[in-house]
């Protein structure tokens, strides 16, 4: 890795935790959040809207991942996911440029397209590049899009280099049961069952979107590894997803069956190839990153029959 010293803000949240874990072995890696790591690295706590704490923090690192915010979902209430997202990346970003940091990844999300469980789907084409229109009709959609363009302007300024990376329904090992009970029921696509909850009480983690996007957090940990070693642009964005679908469903049918019409297909080639291929169209991470997730929907399955197996006493 060409950084030294890299800050995770949100470090110690659902996906920061992973994003260390795949670090701590390529540089030297800082928490800043407002819990501390399971992780014995330097943590600072410290709130993202505390722009004079975030400087102070941010001071002294070659790069940063920028992770913090509310996650979908897990505002209280609308305006806080602009309050807090919009605002916290502001300063992150703010320090970055006026204390010699040199490349920021920041999580953005496809909920910035629009796509949400319980939301309309609107799609021009698929598969879903970067170029697509984004449609966000929510507050948390809406906070990622303003991110983004914020990053944009930001890096258009110099020297700063910052890429954005959007990944899909992140599967985490503990919210595996969830999915796996949806679709095991008669009409996967409605409401989960009340057991099929994550591990830290989250929303119910069988809400599946209608794209039946996703990625395993492992994968998007290692994206994230990849992005701060990207260097052809200023600004970039990424999609981040599996190859597949949750469920492996064949993905055009069912997507023409929601939508009610036929869709424009771009790349032919990738449902040629495998009928369940994602919505989401991830050839430029492959080409310009060198990122690859590993195995499809099948190994999801095959590794948490094997973990169940293993916890069977006996």
């Amino acid at each position: 890795m060409r950084f030294e010293k890299v800050l995770v803000t949100g470090g110690s949240g659902r996906l920061g935790r992973f994003v260390v874990d795949a670090l701590v072995p390529r540089c030297r890696v800082s928490v800043l959040d407002i819990a501390p790591p399971r992780q014995d690295v330097p943590y600072h706590e410290v709130d993202i809207l505390d722009g004079d704490a975030v400087a102070a923090v941010v001071a002294g690192h070659d790069a940063v991942v920028h992770l913090a915010g509310y996650d979908d979902e897990k505002a209280e209430r609308e305006d806080q996911y602009i309050a807090t997202n919009v605002t916290g990346n502001w300063n992150v970003l703010e320090a970055a440029a006026h204390t010699g940091v040199r490349h920021v990844v920041v999580a953005s999300s496809v909920a910035a397209y629009g796509f949400r469980p319980g939301r309309r789907l609107e799609l021009d084409h698929v598969p879903v590049g970067e170029d697509h229109p984004l449609r966000s009709d929510d507050a948390y959609g809406l906070s990622k899009h303003l991110i983004e363009i914020t990053c944009r302007n930001i890096a258009a300024r110099g020297p700063l280099s910052i890429v954005c990376l959007r990944p899909t329904l992140i599967v985490r090992p503990d919210s595996e049961p969830g999915f796996l009970a949806q679709l095991a029921l008669p009409d996967p696509d409605s409401d989960p069952p009340p057991e099929a909850v994550t591990g830290d009480g989250a929303r119910p983690s069988g809400a599946l979107s209608a794209t039946r996007g996703y990625v395993r957090s492992r994968d998007v940990a290692e994206c994230f590894c990849r992005a701060l070693d990207y260097e052809e642009r200023a600004f970039d964005v990424f999609n981040v997803s599996a190859a597949d679908t949750i469920g492996r469903v064949h993905t055009l049918p069912r997507l023409e069956s929601i939508l009610g019409r036929r869709l424009e297909v771009r790349k032919p080639e990738v449902y040629e190839r495998d009928p369940c291929a994602s919505v989401l169209d991830i050839s430029r991470a492959r080409e310009r990153l060198g990122w690859e997730p590993e195995g499809d929907w099948r190994s999801v399955v095959a590794e948490h029959a094997a973990r169940a197996t293993e916890s069977v006493p006996g």
